[in-house]
């Protein structure tokens, strides 16, 4: 009786979970390019042709100033915050707070929202994650001949599994 009713607890809390959009989708994706300059003493001619230009440390500036110290998934003010990138291609995310950063990894509801468009994707930034222990991450290597080891190709077979489940047969 117990495990029944901790079972539905857990199935309501994953279906609000699922109703929600990641709170970075609700920000304006306007990057104030000048307001940052202007924090970082620089002027708004010394910043944004940086930026523009693809110059990684005014993306990663421009990108952290986005964030302002906030979860991209939940919102959470902290200043404390990680970098979330994708294995798969050693691209930064966004910036999550700890708890969300741990289980991001583990809920394909509200956190496959975030995956599908992150701020790195909302904002046209595309980086690469730095480790300071590590250095730049890697993109993961996938063997062209073995392609379902790829999250992806899992993901689309479940879906396929699913709709052929859902359809009945034609006659």
């Amino acid at each position: 009786m117990r495990d029944t009713i901790f079972a539905e607890q857990r199935q309501r809390q994953a279906e609000r979970l699922d109703a929600r959009e990641p709170e970075c989708w609700s920000w304006d994706p306007e990057i104030p390019l000048d307001r940052i300059a202007a924090e970082y003493g620089w002027s708004a001619d010394h910043f944004t042709p940086r930026f523009q230009a693809g110059d990684e440390q005014a993306l990663r500036i421009a990108f952290d100033a986005w964030h302002r110290h906030r979860c991209a998934v939940c919102g959470f003010r902290d200043l404390r915050l990680l970098t979330d990138h994708d294995h798969d291609t050693g691209l930064m995310r966004g910036l999550l707070c700890r708890s969300c950063n741990g289980r991001e990894p583990h809920d394909d509801g509200l956190f496959r929202k975030y995956r599908e468009r992150p701020p790195a994707q909302i904002l046209g930034i595309r980086l690469r994650y730095w480790d300071p222990f590590r250095g730049y991450a890697q993109p993961r290597a996938i063997d062209p001949n073995r392609l379902d080891n790829h999250p992806a190709y899992a993901l689309a077979a479940k879906l396929g599994e699913r709709l052929q489940r859902d359809d009945p047969p034609q006659t």
